[in-house]
């Protein structure tokens, strides 16, 4: 959990796991959700500093917990693994950075679509009337492009009224996903 004292690191063998933090008045923002092949709290166990943030499983799956001594003493003896580790931090700085400036520059309906979409990359299923994102709710997609949960719904049932999506409980389509993703280009 955030700021508990560092520990081990878990790999994600199966299942998808929400990483977030709470701010003081309760509210969570989610930093991402990770699948298989990730690993959390990494930097915490390399630098013996407090946890950053918080993990909770989004689906069933299996995580294996590294001691953070084993951690460090297997990346010290693998100069690979601490390459693998450096991408991984690269990547999720890189991402942090483009979803500070989209709070910037960009609306919430180009957040609430980016976000649909990296969603549909990375967990989605195709089906016969587009790309079918499921295991999120709309409260999710608030707290990952820090918005509210009404102004995420206004746009959702503008995006449903346009014919781009349809949504259910914890299910989004999105019926049209290269049109969606020139829409980005094209609101921003």
């Amino acid at each position: 959990m955030e700021h508990d004292a560092p520990g081990s690191v878990f790999l994600i063998e199966a299942g998808l796991v929400k990483v977030y933090v709470t701010a003081g008045n309760g509210k969570e923002l989610i930093l991402g959700i990770y699948g298989r092949g990730e690993l959390l709290c990494e930097l915490s166990a390399m630098d013996h500093a407090p946890r950053s943030a918080s993990g909770k499983g989004r689906t069933n799956g299996t995580v294996t917990e590294i001691p953070g001594v084993e951690f460090r003493a297997f990346i010290g003896r693998h100069p690979a693994a601490m390459q693998h580790v450096l991408r991984t931090v690269q990547n999720r700085l890189h991402r942090a950075d483009r979803e500070r400036l989209s709070y910037l520059s960009d609306g919430v309906r180009v957040r609430v679509i980016r976000t649909l979409l990296d969603w549909a990359d990375h967990f989605g299923r195709e089906s016969t009337g587009g790309t079918e994102v499921s295991g999120f709710s709309r409260r999710d997609l608030a707290q990952s492009v820090a918005a509210s949960e009404k102004t995420v719904d206004d746009v959702l049932t503008a995006l449903t009224t346009e014919g781009a999506m349809a949504t259910d409980k914890k299910w989004f389509l999105l019926r049209d996903v290269d049109g969606l993703r020139k829409s980005t280009c094209a609101d921003s």
